[in-house]
């Protein structure tokens, strides 16, 4: 999917929300009437994360819960936005994948933005699917632990193990990384979106196109020379699978995946955002068994 494009409307939304926020009366209810930490993760992918390190302590939630609402694309209603303010933690991904939660957040004085590309210290140039490399989900993890164990230092131990069950819990889709990476050895893919990078280059898949795919994840064209030197590659052989992100399409994306077709190229499928209902773990080793079969 594009990087995020701030349009004239969705800005219109933005401010009229944060605008909003800010008529809103006092309140009393600070959404932890219970005791416990709040915290409003902007994916249920990194809902996920919360729930495994936060464990009883903390009530969390995911403000975007389906694959078809594109996070970069999101505009925030006013109910968002209040849960936002009165959460004590809104966690997000960062580099502009998400945002809209930066700047709710940041209308409250209670709510902590902790993002997961501040965790990792990543530039502002740094491919923004940070997900699809699990140490930097289990970095990630360990960070919130972190921050955690700062806010609620009673509950410091708690924390700390439950990052360490995290770790734990991703083991089936690192120890599939480690698998692949002998039957990876000089092999090359052409992903038709720079959405899977990290996963790639921790199995250690060469990537050709690179170009082409930066070119739809910017949502512009592929100039005619980016398109012819992607189109030779895979006519000559010099791919091993492409890789196609199945949520972003289009003529010049859909002009490749038949003509790898026609070549008898294997083609596997991946997604940016989670599929429902799914978890991190099933969903990243479902992508990684269909690259078992191809480098097969």
């Amino acid at each position: 999917m594009k990087k995020t494009v701030i349009l004239i409307s969705s800005m219109t939304v933005l401010l009229a929300v944060i605008l909003g926020i800010a008529l809103w009366p006092k309140s009393s209810d600070d959404s932890s009437s219970n005791g416990k930490l709040t915290i409003v993760a902007s994916t249920n992918v990194y809902a996920e994360l919360a729930k495994t390190v936060a464990g009883d302590q903390a009530n969390v939630s995911a403000v975007i819960e389906k694959q078809s609402v594109s996070p970069e694309d999101y505009e925030p209603t006013n109910d968002v936005a209040k849960k936002v303010s009165k959460a004590d933690i809104a966690f997000g991904n960062g580099l502009g994948y998400d945002a809209w939660l930066n700047k709710l957040a940041k209308t409250s004085k209670k709510t902590q933005l902790v993002l997961v590309s501040d965790l990792l210290k990543k530039d502002k140039s740094a491919n923004p699917h940070l997900w699809n490399d699990p140490d930097n989900m289990v970095n990630a993890a360990q960070g919130l632990a972190d921050t955690l164990s700062k806010k609620d230092p009673a509950h410091k131990a708690e924390y700390q193990q439950n990052a360490k069950a995290y770790k734990e819990k991703l083991q089936p889709v690192t120890d599939k990384v480690l698998e692949l990476k002998e039957k990876a050895k000089g092999k090359t893919a052409f992903e038709t979106e720079s959405v899977y990078e990290y996963m790639l280059k921790d199995i250690g898949i060469q990537l050709t196109g690179t170009d082409f795919a930066d070119a739809i994840a910017e949502d512009t064209d592929p100039s005619p020379a980016v398109m012819k030197k992607i189109q030779s590659s895979i006519q000559n052989h010099q791919v091993d699978f492409v890789l196609q992100n199945t949520q972003t399409t289009g003529g010049d994306v859909a002009k490749l995946v038949k003509l790898a077709k026609a070549e008898n190229i294997p083609v596997v499928n991946v997604t940016e955002t989670s599929p429902d209902k799914t978890s991190y773990v099933d969903w990243k080793l479902s992508e990684l068994n269909q690259i078992e079969t191809a480098l097969s």
